[in-house]
C-alpha cells in the first residue's frame, strides 16, 4: 500500500537567505507543507525576516524552529550544514525528513549518516539556480521555476524521495536523481571550475586595466561576486574533483597557449571551431 504524502503540519527552514527564502515563498500557501518556520541566528536577522515576511513564523530558538517539524530544510554553506546536523539532531521528530541544499554532496551525505539520528530520513539536494547576491532580501518566488534540482539518496522509490520530488515540483523545479559521487564529479566541471576561473580572472586583473574592462570580461567575471563563505566551502569539500577538473582545464589552456605561441593558425582555428560546436549544445 502506498504511503500518503501529507498534508504536513510544519516545515522548518534553517538558513533563510536567497535560497531558503525563495523556497519559503514558493511553498507558502501550499497547504500540504503546513506552517513554514524560519530560523534566525540573531536579533538582527530576526527583525529582518519579520519585516520581509518570507515565512509564516520566525524563531530565534533553533529547538523551537525544528521541534515537531515534518520537513527540515538546511539552506546554508556546506560546513555550516554539517554543524547544523549536530545542533538539530536531538530535536528532530521520528520520521522527519531532513533536506539540505548544499552544492557538494559526498561530504554532506557522509556527515548526515554520522550525525543525524537513525529515526529520520535524510535526502541530499542541490537546486541548480541562485545568483551572486545571497541575502534574504533578494528572495523571489520564481527562483526555482524550471530549475534542475539534483537529488541524491540510497532509495529513489522511498517515501522521503517522493516527498522531496513533490517539494521541488511544487517550487517549480524538476528533479534529477543521481548518486553523490556522480553529482560532485559533474558539478566540478560545470559549476565549480567556472567559478574558479571567474574568481581568478577578477582577482588577477592588472589594476591599470580595470577602467577598460568590457562586456566580455564582465560576463566572464559576473559570478566572481558570489559569497566567499559559500564558495570556499564548496571548493574545499569537493577538493579532489575540483583538482581534476582544473587540471584538465589547465592542460587545455596550455595547449591553446602553445598554438598561439607557435602561430599555428590552423590549430587555433580548429580549437575555436571545436568550442563553437560544443557551445551550440547547451
Amino acid at each position: 500500500m502506498n504511503e500518503q504524502i501529507g498534508p504536513f503540519k510544519k516545515t522548518a527552514i534553517i538558513g533563510v537567505g536567497l535560497m531558503g527564502g525563495s523556497l519559503a515563498l514558493a511553498l507558502r500557501g501550499k497547504r500540504i507543507f503546513g506552517t513554514i518556520y524560519g530560523f534566525a541566528r540573531s536579533e538582527k536577522s530576526y527583525q529582518k525576516l519579520k519585516k520581509l515576511n518570507l515565512v509564516d513564523r520566525v524563531e530565534k530558538n533553533i529547538k523551537v524552529a525544528v521541534e515537531g517539524a515534518d520537513i527540515v530544510i538546511l539552506a546554508a554553506p556546506v560546513y555550516a550544514i554539517v554543524d547544523y546536523f549536530k545542533t538539530i539532531a536531538p530535536f528532530l521528530k521520528k520520521k522527519a525528513i531532513v533536506l539540505d541544499l548544499g552544492s557538494t554532496k559526498e561530504y554532506i551525505v557522509a556527515a548526515a549518516k554520522k550525525y543525524l539520528p537513525r529515526h529520520v530520513e535524510f535526502i541530499g539536494c542541490h537546486p541548480l539556480c541562485g545568483g551572486e547576491k545571497s541575502g534574504a532580501e533578494f528572495s523571489r518566488k520564481d527562483l526555482y521555476k524550471n530549475a534542475p534540482c539534483f537529488v541524491v539518496n540510497d532509495n529513489f522509490s522511498g517515501f522521503g524521495f517522493k516527498v522531496t520530488k513533490l517539494l521541488w515540483e511544487s517550487a517549480g523545479g524538476h528533479v534529477i536523481a543521481l548518486s553523490a559521487i556522480e553529482h560532485d564529479r559533474i558539478l566540478a566541471f560545470v559549476s565549480h571550475m567556472p567559478h574558479i576561473v571567474s574568481f581568478t580572472m577578477a582577482a588577477e586583473l592588472p589594476g591599470y586595466c580595470l577602467d577598460f574592462a568590457g562586456p566580455a570580461f564582465k560576463d566572464m567575471t559576473r559570478v566572481a561576486a558570489s559569497p566567499v563563505n559559500v564558495w570556499a566551502d564548496i571548493f574545499l569539500s569537493n577538493k579532489d574533483n575540483i583538482l581534476n577538473a582544473t587540471g584538465k582545464f589547465i592542460e587545455a589552456l596550455e595547449k591553446f597557449r602553445k598554438l598561439i605561441k607557435e602561430e599555428n593558425k590552423r590549430g587555433v582555428y580548429e580549437f575555436i571551431e571545436k568550442a563553437n560546436r560544443k557551445q551550440k549544445n547547451y
